[in-house]
Formats: structure tokens, sequence, C-alpha cells
């Protein structure tokens, strides 16, 4: 049987063996149908997301909320897009209601579809469907999309195919404006400014920042064991120097961050900063309002950064602004058997009042809701 997009034995199934397995009878017809249907929505490798506040009663019942997206969206012809002929208007072409054991929604699924070209500019271009995934998770209170990321996107005429910059497509914003479109049908309260949405984003990357950069027991045991030394030297120093005492907390900080720095690069400490935690960060990057200064951190290939000196750099102007304007992480993956030699590197940041997660490889939808996850409980 077809499962999700390799064999059993790990090797990759072909177009020709999936087109063979779906002739064979009409359950191998749905189950490639229903493959297809669920490897495009796991394979859309940039999510866009929001907090959704003000979730009614009504958002929960499903006899209530399927009557209003009836009612918002009548012509909806619950199709899936490999059944829909598309046009170039973005139409709702399907829907669904997830309930938990009382018969309450805990999650909405909605599939947004149209025509697009695609090509180079100056060329003529060639017609393309681009499906939009928009995911409500009414428990956690957020509102997710997923979409392919493509730049060579242009607005679909079917009277002039030719491409000109003019009508490029940004997908990003082009899902971010459905997102808000729900939003605003459906009665979900978001941050009415972009910046404080922005702020509140970058607060939560800090949260993911801090969860999965801790110092491990190892190295935080050594750098205890300093405690007095790093206290004798700083207190030596502004007595020797008649510093102002009120510094002193800082430097004593400093001190400890030297410390852990000179630990954490000592020889191949790799090891200590993967294990025991699901992701571990590659790069960092803020902003230091007061030192008007931008952080750009950086480890070599996909070591983490942590058991380099551009993380220790940057840690303290990352701890005293307790924001994150976009972290790069490599998660591990829930099925380390197929995907052990291709680690999945993961981008989050925020653009236009929205958070967004971009994929860097063909990540299954367990690894997709293990990203999700973090963003939800870091918030």
């Amino acid at each position: 049987a077809i499962v999700g997009i390799r064999k059993k034995n790990g090797e990759l199934w072909t177009p020709r063996e999936i087109e063979a397995y779906s002739e064979r009878d009409e359950r191998s017809a749905a189950e490639v149908r229903d493959w297809l249907l669920h490897v495009i929505k796991e394979g859309s490798k940039e999510i866009c997301y929001k907090k959704v506040r003000s979730i009614n009663e009504w958002h929960r019942d499903p006899v209530l909320l399927e009557a209003k997206i009836q009612e918002l969206y009548p012509d909806c012809p619950r199709e899936t897009i490999l059944t829909y002929t598309n046009t170039a208007e973005c139409k709702l072409i399907d829907y669904t209601l997830i309930t938990n054991e009382e018969n309450m929604i805990t999650k909405i699924e909605l599939t947004f579809s149209k025509l697009f070209l695609y090509g180079e500019s100056g060329k003529l271009g060639n017609a393309t469907v681009f499906p939009v995934f928009i995911e409500v998770y009414l428990d956690s209170g957020f509102i997710v999309s997923r979409a392919k990321a493509k730049s060579t996107l242009y607005e679909y005429s079917d009277t002039n195919e030719f491409l000109t910059n003019e009508y490029r497509v940004d997908t990003m914003r082009y899902a971010m404006s459905i997102v808000d479109q729900v939003c605003a049908l459906l009665g979900f309260e978001t941050a009415a400014d972009p910046r404080a949405a922005k702020s509140e984003i970058e607060r939560a990357l800090y949260g993911i920042y801090n969860k999965y950069s801790f110092t491990p027991e190892n190295v935080a045991n050594q750098v205890g064991t300093q405690e007095v030394t790093i206290n004798e030297f700083v207190n030596q120093v502004f007595e020797n120097l008649q510093l102002d005492p009120r510094n002193k907390e800082a430097a004593i900080l400093d001190a400890r961050i030297l410390v852990e720095k000179f630990i954490s690069i000592n020889g191949n400490n790799e090891r200590l900063f993967k294990e025991d935690r699901p992701a571990y960060l590659i790069k960092v990057s803020t902003d230091d309002e007061l030192d008007q200064t931008k952080i750009d951190t950086t480890s070599n290939k996909l070591i983490p950064l942590q058991c380099t000196e551009a993380f220790f750099d940057g840690k303290k102007t990352v701890v005293k602004s307790r924001q994150c304007k976009r972290l790069d992480l490599i998660f591990k993956r829930n099925n380390e058997t197929y995907f052990s030699s291709n680690p999945l590197v993961v981008q989050l940041g925020t653009y236009k009042g929205h958070g967004y997660i971009k994929t860097m490889q063909y990540a299954e939808e367990a690894d997709i809701q293990n990203v999700l996850r973090a963003i939800f409980e870091n918030y």
C-alpha cells in the first residue's frame, strides 16, 4: 500500500508506479486520491499564522458554524483540488469541521483555490492551480495558512499570458490576505496594530529561543563551580578601578556568559546541544534598540549555534531585548528512519503583522504539528 511519499522499504514511489497502483481497483484509486490530497497539503512549505481571540460558543457548534460558512460562501462546491475546475477568482472549494467526543468543534479546515500563471518575466506563462489551506485551531487560538513557496507566480489572465513584474504575486502576502478575510468573516479578533502583533510574535520567538537553547546540565554545573571566582574577580575589578557598583550585576552576568562560552566551545561538544531537546538553533536575528545595532548570529553548516562563539556574542543582547526577529532551527523529525540524512531546517519570523514558518525540506504532517506546537506553547 502507499504510505506517505515512500514505500515501506524507504524508497520513493515513482509517478508511473503511483498511476499503476491507482488503476488496480476502486479501493486503490481512492487510496491514491486520499494520499495525493494529503501530500499536497503536507508539502506546503510556507506557513503563516495569527493569534485569534474572541472565540465564541457558536464557533464550536457544528450546526451553527456550518450554517454560517454556507451563508458566507454559498457557492462553495465541496470539491477537492483534484476535481475542482479553477478560475481566476479565489474561491472556497471545501471545508471540514473537526469535532471532539462532545461534538464540539476543535479545528476548522478550509481550502481556497484559484488559477495563477507561472514562468519567467518577459515570456508567456503557463496556468497553474494554487491552493491555500486554512486551519483554525480553536483550542489553541490560532489561525494558520499553508501554501507553496513560489516566486514565479503572476496574476492569471485568459486573454494575456505575457508575464510582467507588475503582476507578480507575493505568495505569502496572498495567503495572509485569506487569513485576514476568514478572521473578518468569522468574527475572530486579532491584534489591530501590526506593530503590536509583530512585537507579540517576536516575544514568542524569544520563548522558543529559550526553550531550545537551554544550558546543558553538565555545562551549567561547570559554570556553577566558578561562581566564587566570578564574583571575586568582578568585585576586585570594581574595587581597583572604583567603578559604579550599580553596574556590578551586569558585569557578573557578562562574566558568567564568558565562562559558559568557553566551556561550550571547548572541543567537540555538538552532542551536548542536540540531545534532550526536539530542536536546536542554527541562526538568531534580533535588533538591539538601545545600542542601535542588529545582531545576526549564524553557525557553520548545520551545527548547533550554541556551541559556537557567535551564539554567546549575541546572547546578552537577545536576553536583554527578550525578543527575536528571526530564528533558524533544526527540528528532529518524527520519522527518523526515512529522514535521518535529511534534517528539517525551519525558519521562523514575522511579516506584515503575521508570523511565518518556512520549511526548507519536505516536512511530514507530524513534523509540521511539532513546529506549530512550539509556536502555540510559547505565546
